[in-house]
């Protein structure tokens, strides 16, 4: 499939699935205001990381190989099989650690044990998440875009309508249990995906590990969990010197911030990221550099578009998805949306060292970035108050993009 049809068809369904996003923004801004979107920060990165070791990170993995064998049953069904029990055994083990020191998660997230039962509802909820992903990246590896959309939308809407019920009806507990619920229908809705792709079925249960297939996967698994993790890890220290030193109301402004560039991040990522992997797993030298630039020429465009139309809109935008407490945006968006400028850019070279399995590069880059963003977040509030984070975060994205760039200068800027 082109990466034309692929984007219309990935952005039908992030589009709706943004939209749900945005209307579940609102009504958290409104009943739970500033504090409960920091509470709920703390809580997203936890589900993050929970996510992440879930799943063993393989779900790059899984749809690269699930690509490439996808004409050799041989080949495919041990490794389905594999694949399925490194997602299903990786989150039973991350829920048991979750149930066992709840609340201690509990009281190191929101410095309260109060939260310690719904920590224990996500950490069950992190077995459906792991296989969600599973019959997700699959759908991926096999391109079974219209199925795969499908499953989202009605994943995004069906959460969406939980958690605004919830909310409204139970406050920040509400959001909490919603997380959890939400994750357990996505994971029932993608299930009978079973009946509708008649590649993917029950036969491939039977299969023990393979350890050939355990190790391939493992190169994606360090690599997928590296990443994100420095994220993470960058963001809950970001978000706690905030709070440390301006107040929660700053803090949670950020975060509002973070959810905006979210939104439109998630839109493009996810709308390319289905086209990008599996298309740049099988290509090298001038075929790889003309797939790059043919990328660029959508996202640059793209992204420029959306972050012109958001700093235009940005007071309309701010009072409809939030409220007007967290007009401090105002003060961090120009700079923060530079950074997402370059980001997007940068996350399309990020995908070649992830679809050629280059470990150890890709995770110099993600330490390289998690630690030069604390640091200039440190260094510019310090002198330059709340503007600074977001000072901090274009310029981290420019070295990174830069430095990218030199590493890549011989397939991208010199002549074959």
């Amino acid at each position: 499939m082109s990466l034309i049809k692929t984007s219309f068809y990935s952005g039908i369904g992030t589009g709706i699935s943004l939209l749900a996003k945005l209307i579940t923004n609102k009504v958290i801004a409104v009943y739970l205001g500033t504090n409960g979107m920091f509470l709920l920060g703390q809580l997203k990165d936890f589900l993050n990381i929970g996510t992440l070791f879930s799943t063993a990170g393989s779900n790059h993995g899984v749809v690269k190989y699930v690509a490439e064998y996808q004409d050799k049953p041989q080949k495919l069904i041990p490794f389905l099989s594999t694949a399925l029990k490194v997602h299903l055994y990786s989150s039973v083990v991350v829920f048991l650690i979750t149930f066992l020191f709840k609340t201690q998660i509990s009281q190191l997230l929101f410095q309260d044990s109060q939260y310690a039962n719904a920590i224990a509802a996500v950490g069950l909820s992190f077995i459906s998440i792991a296989l969600f992903s599973y019959v997700m990246s699959v759908l991926n590896g096999f391109r079974n875009i219209k199925l795969y959309v499908t499953i989202n939308i009605i994943s995004a809407i069906l959460s969406a309508i939980i958690t605004i019920y919830l909310v409204i009806n139970y406050n920040i507990d509400g959001a909490f249990y919603a997380i959890a619920i939400s994750q357990v229908l996505s994971f029932i809705i993608s299930f009978t995906a079973l009946y509708f792709d008649h590649r993917l079925n029950l036969k491939f249960l039977k299969f023990d590990f393979s350890q050939f297939h355990l190790k391939n996967l493992s190169k994606f698994s360090l690599m997928a969990v590296v990443g994100p993790v420095c994220i993470i890890l960058s963001t809950l220290f970001v978000r706690g010197h905030l709070e440390r030193q301006l107040g929660e109301t700053y803090a949670g402004s950020w975060e509002g911030m973070w959810r905006i560039s979210g939104m439109y991040i998630l839109f493009l990522t996810t709308t390319f990221q289905f086209y990008i992997i599996p298309t740049f797993s099988n290509l090298d030298g001038s075929d790889l550099k003309k797939e790059i630039f043919k990328v660029w020429k959508l996202s640059f465009p793209a992204i420029i578009i959306i972050t012109f139309t958001v700093y235009a809109l940005k007071d309309i935008l701010i009072t409809f998805m939030f409220t007007e407490e967290f007009l401090l945006i105002n003060t961090i968006i120009l700079f923060h949306l530079l950074g997402d400028a370059v980001k997007i850019n940068s996350w399309v070279l990020g995908n070649i060292l992830i679809s050629k399995a280059n470990t150890k590069i890709f995770i110099a880059f993600q330490i390289g970035w998690a630690i030069i963003f604390c640091f200039l977040t440190y260094l510019f509030t310090k002198h330059y108050g709340f503007v600074g984070v977001s000072i901090a975060y274009f310029a981290t994205y420019v070295l990174h993009f830069l430095c990218m760039n030199i590493y890549f200068r011989k397939l991208l800027w010199t002549k074959s």
